[in-house]
């Protein structure tokens, strides 16, 4: 996997990040409220889905062109969450068909298409400091 990802990307000087949440919330679904959000990564990345299966299998992807976000957000219920927000900047090849077009109505190729990835999802990129 390792050697996967820094083929992928191009360099041995990687960082690895994943949504935090602090404690435990007592709702499944609420509002949260956005406090920060900050730019950590702009150019390629590579996206690792876990897999359900009896031990650590994760399904890991290059994600494209794409800007990475750290979102700071609190639930209703106190809940912090630091939560990793990936918007592809190309999407002129998805299905036009695909979900995120039909609920935005919007055609792929006109906008950023983001979206949250879960605490079980790592987002991999070069380091700021990267060098090939």
């Amino acid at each position: 996997m390792v050697d996967f990802m820094l083929s992928e990307l191009g360099t041995n000087n990687i960082k690895a990040i994943t949504t935090e949440v602090e404690g435990e919330s007592s709702q499944i679904f609420q509002r949260y409220t956005m406090e920060k959000v900050e730019e950590i990564a702009d150019g390629n990345n590579m996206v690792c889905h876990k897999i359900n299966y009896p031990y650590a299998v994760h399904y890991c992807h290059v994600g494209g062109r794409t800007k990475t976000f750290m979102v700071s957000m609190i639930g209703v219920d106190g809940t912090k969450v630091k939560a990793l927000s990936v918007c592809h900047q190309d999407t002129s090849f998805w299905n036009p068909k695909g979900l995120p077009f039909v609920v935005l109505n919007v055609k792929p190729g006109t906008t950023p298409i983001c979206h949250f990835l879960l605490n079980d999802q790592i987002v991999i990129f070069p380091s700021k400091k990267a060098t090939n």
